[in-house]
Protein backbone atom coordinates (compact mmCIF):
# COMPACT_ATOMS: atom_id res chain seq x y z
CA UNK A 1 0.00 0.00 0.00
CA UNK A 2 1.46 3.39 -0.98
CA UNK A 3 1.73 6.52 1.41
CA UNK A 4 -1.50 7.97 0.61
CA UNK A 5 -3.56 5.33 0.67
CA UNK A 6 -2.12 4.26 4.20
CA UNK A 7 -2.70 8.55 5.41
CA UNK A 8 -6.28 7.40 4.57
CA UNK A 9 -6.87 4.49 6.38
CA UNK A 10 -5.46 5.84 8.75
CA UNK A 11 -7.52 9.13 8.91
CA UNK A 12 -10.39 6.43 8.66
CA UNK A 13 -8.99 4.56 11.12
CA UNK A 14 -9.18 7.62 13.42
CA UNK A 15 -12.22 8.90 12.96
CA UNK A 16 -14.21 5.11 13.09
CA UNK A 17 -12.58 5.08 16.56
CA UNK A 18 -14.48 8.54 17.49
CA UNK A 19 -17.72 6.98 16.04
CA UNK A 20 -17.19 4.08 17.98
CA UNK A 21 -16.19 5.32 21.22
CA UNK A 22 -19.22 7.82 20.74
CA UNK A 23 -21.68 5.31 19.90
CA UNK A 24 -20.79 3.29 23.21
CA UNK A 25 -21.09 6.36 25.57
CA UNK A 26 -23.80 7.09 24.15
CA UNK A 27 -25.33 3.81 24.76
CA UNK A 28 -24.45 4.16 28.18
CA UNK A 29 -27.41 4.80 30.50
CA UNK A 30 -28.36 8.34 30.54
CA UNK A 31 -27.84 10.62 33.33
CA UNK A 32 -29.62 13.81 33.52
CA UNK A 33 -27.93 16.48 35.03
CA UNK A 34 -29.17 19.03 37.19
CA UNK A 35 -29.81 22.76 36.29
CA UNK A 36 -26.58 24.38 38.75
CA UNK A 37 -24.83 21.33 38.95
CA UNK A 38 -21.03 21.84 39.14
CA UNK A 39 -19.35 25.04 37.81
CA UNK A 40 -19.54 25.78 34.30
CA UNK A 41 -16.68 25.65 32.41
CA UNK A 42 -15.27 28.44 29.93
CA UNK A 43 -16.66 27.23 26.70
CA UNK A 44 -19.83 26.30 28.77
CA UNK A 45 -20.77 29.58 29.22
CA UNK A 46 -21.05 30.89 25.68
CA UNK A 47 -24.05 30.73 23.77
CA UNK A 48 -22.46 28.18 21.17
CA UNK A 49 -21.12 26.60 24.41
CA UNK A 50 -24.57 26.21 25.69
CA UNK A 51 -25.90 24.79 22.61
CA UNK A 52 -23.74 22.10 22.16
CA UNK A 53 -24.26 21.06 25.57
CA UNK A 54 -28.05 20.96 25.35
CA UNK A 55 -27.48 18.83 22.22
CA UNK A 56 -24.45 16.61 24.01
CA UNK A 57 -27.22 16.31 27.19
CA UNK A 58 -30.16 15.16 24.29
CA UNK A 59 -27.49 12.84 22.36
CA UNK A 60 -26.74 11.04 25.84
CA UNK A 61 -22.94 12.10 25.76
CA UNK A 62 -21.46 12.22 29.34
CA UNK A 63 -19.44 15.23 28.96
CA UNK A 64 -19.37 18.74 28.97
CA UNK A 65 -19.17 21.22 25.92
CA UNK A 66 -15.24 21.80 26.86
CA UNK A 67 -14.37 18.30 27.19
CA UNK A 68 -15.81 17.28 24.01
CA UNK A 69 -14.34 19.82 21.82
CA UNK A 70 -10.95 19.02 23.98
CA UNK A 71 -11.51 15.50 22.70
CA UNK A 72 -12.33 16.15 18.84
CA UNK A 73 -9.53 18.56 18.68
CA UNK A 74 -6.73 15.61 19.97
CA UNK A 75 -8.47 13.25 18.08
CA UNK A 76 -7.91 15.52 14.71
CA UNK A 77 -4.27 16.80 16.07
CA UNK A 78 -3.71 12.84 16.29
CA UNK A 79 -4.54 11.83 12.54
CA UNK A 80 -2.83 15.37 11.32
CA UNK A 81 -0.14 14.64 12.56
CA UNK A 82 -0.25 10.94 11.20
CA UNK A 83 -1.98 11.76 7.17
CA UNK A 84 1.30 14.47 7.28
CA UNK A 85 3.53 11.98 8.12
CA UNK A 86 2.70 9.60 5.86
CA UNK A 87 2.08 11.06 2.85
CA UNK A 88 4.34 14.54 3.77
CA UNK A 89 1.74 16.87 2.60
CA UNK A 90 0.23 19.29 4.86
CA UNK A 91 -3.35 18.97 2.37
CA UNK A 92 -3.38 15.00 3.89
CA UNK A 93 -3.16 16.56 7.58
CA UNK A 94 -6.04 19.34 6.85
CA UNK A 95 -7.69 16.61 5.42
CA UNK A 96 -7.47 14.20 8.05
CA UNK A 97 -8.22 16.58 10.52
CA UNK A 98 -11.39 17.78 9.08
CA UNK A 99 -12.34 13.90 8.74
CA UNK A 100 -12.37 13.27 12.35
CA UNK A 101 -14.12 16.57 13.24
CA UNK A 102 -16.86 15.83 10.64
CA UNK A 103 -16.95 12.39 11.94
CA UNK A 104 -17.47 13.55 15.40
CA UNK A 105 -20.10 16.29 14.09
CA UNK A 106 -21.72 13.70 12.28
CA UNK A 107 -22.14 11.37 15.11
CA UNK A 108 -23.53 14.11 17.62
CA UNK A 109 -26.60 14.87 15.55
CA UNK A 110 -27.13 11.78 14.28
CA UNK A 111 -28.16 10.73 18.21
CA UNK A 112 -29.39 13.74 18.71
CA UNK A 113 -32.21 13.43 15.64
CA UNK A 114 -32.53 10.05 16.98
CA UNK A 115 -33.26 11.38 20.54
CA UNK A 116 -35.78 14.39 19.27
CA UNK A 117 -37.38 11.32 17.03
CA UNK A 118 -38.08 8.94 19.89
CA UNK A 119 -39.36 11.64 22.02
CA UNK A 120 -42.04 12.62 19.08
CA UNK A 121 -42.91 9.28 18.53
CA UNK A 122 -43.92 8.55 22.13
CA UNK A 123 -45.45 12.03 22.41
CA UNK A 124 -49.52 10.95 21.46
CA UNK A 125 -48.76 8.35 24.21
CA UNK A 126 -48.00 11.09 26.67
CA UNK A 127 -51.02 13.26 25.72
CA UNK A 128 -53.32 10.65 26.05
CA UNK A 129 -52.47 9.83 29.56
CA UNK A 130 -52.62 13.20 30.10
CA UNK A 131 -56.30 13.40 28.70
CA UNK A 132 -57.27 10.58 30.43
CA UNK A 133 -55.83 12.16 33.85
CA UNK A 134 -57.45 15.21 33.48
CA UNK A 135 -60.89 13.47 32.19
CA UNK A 136 -60.39 11.63 35.56
CA UNK A 137 -60.39 14.77 37.50
CA UNK A 138 -56.99 14.92 37.97
CA UNK A 139 -54.83 18.28 38.11
CA UNK A 140 -52.66 19.12 35.27
CA UNK A 141 -49.69 18.66 37.62
CA UNK A 142 -51.02 15.44 38.78
CA UNK A 143 -51.77 14.29 35.68
CA UNK A 144 -48.08 15.08 34.67
CA UNK A 145 -46.78 13.28 37.78
CA UNK A 146 -49.10 10.14 36.87
CA UNK A 147 -47.64 10.15 33.06
CA UNK A 148 -44.33 10.08 34.67
CA UNK A 149 -45.16 6.63 35.85
CA UNK A 150 -46.71 5.44 32.78
CA UNK A 151 -43.99 6.80 29.89
CA UNK A 152 -41.01 4.71 28.42
CA UNK A 153 -37.79 5.98 27.98
CA UNK A 154 -36.38 8.75 26.82
CA UNK A 155 -39.78 11.25 27.03
CA UNK A 156 -40.24 9.84 31.16
CA UNK A 157 -36.79 11.77 31.62
CA UNK A 158 -37.95 14.79 30.19
CA UNK A 159 -41.11 14.78 31.56
CA UNK A 160 -39.84 13.95 34.84
CA UNK A 161 -37.62 16.45 34.94
CA UNK A 162 -40.68 18.89 34.05
CA UNK A 163 -42.58 17.70 37.33
CA UNK A 164 -39.02 18.12 39.49
CA UNK A 165 -39.41 21.84 38.57
CA UNK A 166 -43.43 22.45 39.19
CA UNK A 167 -42.32 20.84 42.65
CA UNK A 168 -39.84 22.97 42.83
CA UNK A 169 -42.27 26.15 43.15
CA UNK A 170 -42.14 26.87 39.23
CA UNK A 171 -45.50 28.30 36.88
CA UNK A 172 -46.84 25.67 34.74
CA UNK A 173 -46.13 28.33 31.77
CA UNK A 174 -42.82 29.27 32.42
CA UNK A 175 -41.45 25.39 32.90
CA UNK A 176 -43.28 23.83 29.74
CA UNK A 177 -42.09 26.85 27.56
CA UNK A 178 -38.39 25.53 29.50
CA UNK A 179 -39.31 21.98 27.96
CA UNK A 180 -39.87 23.25 24.55
CA UNK A 181 -37.04 25.45 24.13
CA UNK A 182 -34.89 22.38 26.04
CA UNK A 183 -36.70 19.96 23.29
CA UNK A 184 -36.60 21.23 20.14
CA UNK A 185 -39.68 18.55 18.53
CA UNK A 186 -41.98 20.47 16.60
CA UNK A 187 -44.57 18.24 17.88
CA UNK A 188 -43.47 19.09 22.19
CA UNK A 189 -44.39 22.73 20.40
CA UNK A 190 -47.65 22.17 19.49
CA UNK A 191 -48.51 19.90 22.24
CA UNK A 192 -47.10 22.87 24.86
CA UNK A 193 -49.27 25.50 22.85
CA UNK A 194 -52.33 23.90 22.72
CA UNK A 195 -51.72 23.45 26.41
CA UNK A 196 -50.97 27.22 27.15
CA UNK A 197 -53.79 28.18 24.94
CA UNK A 198 -56.32 25.90 26.43
CA UNK A 199 -55.54 27.32 30.26
CA UNK A 200 -55.80 31.41 29.29
CA UNK A 201 -58.73 30.57 27.08
CA UNK A 202 -60.51 28.40 28.89
CA UNK A 203 -62.32 25.13 27.36
CA UNK A 204 -62.15 21.15 27.95
CA UNK A 205 -58.33 20.61 27.95
CA UNK A 206 -58.78 16.70 28.65
CA UNK A 207 -60.74 16.52 25.11
CA UNK A 208 -58.17 18.98 23.14
CA UNK A 209 -55.32 16.96 24.23
CA UNK A 210 -57.24 13.74 23.61
CA UNK A 211 -58.02 14.95 20.00
CA UNK A 212 -54.18 15.88 19.62
CA UNK A 213 -52.56 12.48 20.13
CA UNK A 214 -54.90 11.51 17.29
CA UNK A 215 -53.32 14.32 14.87
CA UNK A 216 -49.74 13.46 16.57
CA UNK A 217 -50.03 9.93 15.63
CA UNK A 218 -51.69 10.41 12.00
CA UNK A 219 -48.46 12.76 11.75
CA UNK A 220 -45.96 10.24 13.07
CA UNK A 221 -47.42 7.56 10.36
CA UNK A 222 -47.07 10.11 7.48
CA UNK A 223 -43.73 11.04 8.56
CA UNK A 224 -42.74 7.08 8.47
CA UNK A 225 -44.38 6.46 5.39
CA UNK A 226 -42.40 9.78 3.69
CA UNK A 227 -38.66 8.18 4.98
CA UNK A 228 -40.00 5.33 3.41
CA UNK A 229 -40.58 6.97 0.41
CA UNK A 230 -37.37 9.25 0.16
CA UNK A 231 -34.72 6.36 1.62
CA UNK A 232 -33.56 6.35 -2.17
CA UNK A 233 -32.71 9.66 -2.36
CA UNK A 234 -30.69 9.83 1.04
CA UNK A 235 -28.63 6.48 0.19
CA UNK A 236 -27.76 8.51 -3.24
CA UNK A 237 -26.32 11.56 -0.77
CA UNK A 238 -24.23 8.94 0.64
CA UNK A 239 -23.05 7.22 -2.58
CA UNK A 240 -22.09 10.93 -3.86
CA UNK A 241 -20.39 11.91 -0.64
CA UNK A 242 -18.45 8.29 -1.01
CA UNK A 243 -17.80 7.71 -4.67
CA UNK A 244 -14.66 10.59 -5.02
CA UNK A 245 -13.10 9.12 -1.66
CA UNK A 246 -13.36 5.18 -2.93
CA UNK A 247 -12.22 6.59 -6.59
CA UNK A 248 -9.14 8.15 -5.34
CA UNK A 249 -8.30 5.01 -3.51
CA UNK A 250 -8.62 2.88 -5.92
CA UNK A 251 -7.06 5.31 -8.18
CA UNK A 252 -4.04 5.51 -5.50
CA UNK A 253 -4.27 1.35 -5.71
CA UNK A 254 -3.91 1.08 -9.35
CA UNK A 255 -0.95 3.34 -9.74
CA UNK A 256 0.84 4.22 -6.05
CA UNK A 257 1.72 7.76 -6.17
CA UNK A 258 -0.69 8.93 -8.00
CA UNK A 259 -2.85 11.37 -5.23
CA UNK A 260 0.94 12.91 -4.67
CA UNK A 261 1.48 13.98 -7.44
CA UNK A 262 -1.50 15.33 -8.35
CA UNK A 263 -1.92 17.19 -4.97
CA UNK A 264 1.63 17.59 -5.31
CA UNK A 265 1.37 20.07 -7.88
CA UNK A 266 0.37 23.80 -7.48
CA UNK A 267 -3.29 23.17 -9.58
CA UNK A 268 -3.34 20.27 -7.12
CA UNK A 269 -4.76 21.76 -4.17
CA UNK A 270 -7.02 24.27 -5.64
CA UNK A 271 -9.03 21.89 -7.81
CA UNK A 272 -9.12 19.60 -5.02
CA UNK A 273 -10.55 22.31 -2.80
CA UNK A 274 -13.16 23.61 -5.31
CA UNK A 275 -14.25 19.52 -6.33
CA UNK A 276 -14.86 19.39 -2.30
CA UNK A 277 -16.83 22.07 -2.37
CA UNK A 278 -18.76 20.93 -5.01
CA UNK A 279 -19.40 17.62 -3.48
CA UNK A 280 -20.30 19.31 -0.18
CA UNK A 281 -22.89 21.20 -1.98
CA UNK A 282 -24.39 18.40 -4.02
CA UNK A 283 -24.65 16.38 -1.15
CA UNK A 284 -26.56 19.03 1.40
CA UNK A 285 -28.98 19.80 -2.01
CA UNK A 286 -29.66 15.83 -2.66
CA UNK A 287 -30.16 15.57 0.98
CA UNK A 288 -32.62 18.54 0.93
CA UNK A 289 -34.66 17.34 -2.15
CA UNK A 290 -34.73 13.98 -0.23
CA UNK A 291 -36.22 15.59 3.14
CA UNK A 292 -39.72 15.91 3.50
CA UNK A 293 -41.60 16.69 6.48
CA UNK A 294 -45.60 15.97 7.18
Amino acid sequence: MSAAAAAVAASASVALLVTGVGRAVAARPRRTRRPGEGTPAPLARTVAGARLDRCLRRAGVPLGPDAFAALVAACAALAAIVAWRVVGLPVAGAAGAGGVVAAAVVLVRSADRRHLARVEAQLPGVAQALATGLGAGLSLRQALTRAVRDAPEPVRSELAQVVRELELGGRVEVVLEGAAARLPARDLRIMVTAILVQRRTGGNLARALAGLSDRLEERGRLARELRGATAQARMTAWLVAALPVGGAVMAEIASPGTIGRVVGQPPGPALLGVSSALYGVGVVLIRRIGRVEP
